[in-house]
C-alpha cells in the first residue's frame, strides 16, 4: 500500500505516471488502471485525484504547453523587443528539444488524440490559441514601436508556432536534422521580411 503523500505530489506521481503510459502506449490505448500501475497506487488512489482519463489529459496539457511560456517569463532581458521575444521562444523550445525529447513525444500524443476527440480538442485549441495570441501581441507591440512593418500578425503567429511544431514532430521521429541551426534560419528569414 502507498504511504501517505502531500496532495501535490501525489498529483505529480499520477502526472508523471500518465505521461510515461502516454508516451508507451498512446492515449487511447492507455487506461487508468495502467496509469495506476505505472505510479504504483490504486485505482481509486487515482479516482481520487483526477476524475476521468480526460482530466488528468486536461491538467497535462496546462502543463506541458505552458512550460515554454513559464521559461520565457522567468528571462526578462527577452523582452526588450519583438524579435527578442520570437527568438527567446525559438531558443527555450530548442533547448527543450536538444534536451527533453519525451515533451515532443507527449505533445504528439496529445495532439493525436484532440484530433478524434472534440473535448480534447478544445483543451488543445485553448492551449494554442493563447500561444498564438502571446505571439501576436509581441508582433502587434513591433508594429506600434515601429520596428516591424504592418503585416497580418495572426497569419505570422500561427506561423512560428507550425514552425515549431514542425520540429517538434521531426525530433519526436528521430529525424536527423539541425533544430537549432533550422529553427533559427526560418525566423531569421520570417523577421526580416517584417523588419522596417
Amino acid at each position: 500500500m502507498a504511504k501517505h503523500q502531500p496532495e501535490d505530489v501525489r498529483r505529480r506521481q499520477i502526472l508523471d505516471a500518465a505521461k510515461r503510459c502516454f508516451i508507451a502506449k498512446g492515449l487511447d490505448a492507455t487506461t487508468m488502471r495502467d496509469v495506476a500501475k505505472e505510479a504504483r497506487l490504486s485505482l481509486g488512489g487515482i479516482y481520487f485525484h483526477y476524475a476521468s482519463k480526460a482530466d488528468i489529459f486536461r491538467a497535462i496539457c496546462n502543463e506541458t504547453y505552458g512550460t515554454v511560456l513559464r521559461k520565457w517569463e522567468a528571462e526578462p532581458e527577452q523582452r526588450n523587443s519583438a524579435e527578442g521575444v520570437i527568438m527567446g521562444l525559438a531558443r527555450i523550445n530548442v533547448e527543450m528539444i536538444e534536451t527533453d525529447p519525451d515533451y515532443f513525444r507527449l505533445a504528439l500524443v496529445l495532439n493525436g488524440a484532440a484530433v478524434v476527440d472534440t473535448e480534447l480538442k478544445n483543451i488543445k485549441r485553448t492551449h494554442h490559441d493563447g500561444f498564438v495570441s502571446f505571439i501576436q501581441s509581441s508582433l502587434e507591440g513591433g508594429v506600434s514601436d515601429g520596428d516591424l512593418k504592418a503585416h497580418n500578425s495572426r497569419a505570422v503567429a500561427e506561423s512560428i508556432v507550425a514552425l515549431f511544431d514542425g520540429f517538434y514532430l521531426r525530433c519526436a521521429i528521430d529525424a536527423n536534422i539541425q533544430p537549432r541551426v533550422s529553427i533559427e534560419t526560418a525566423l531569421n528569414l520570417l523577421m526580416a521580411g517584417i523588419k522596417k
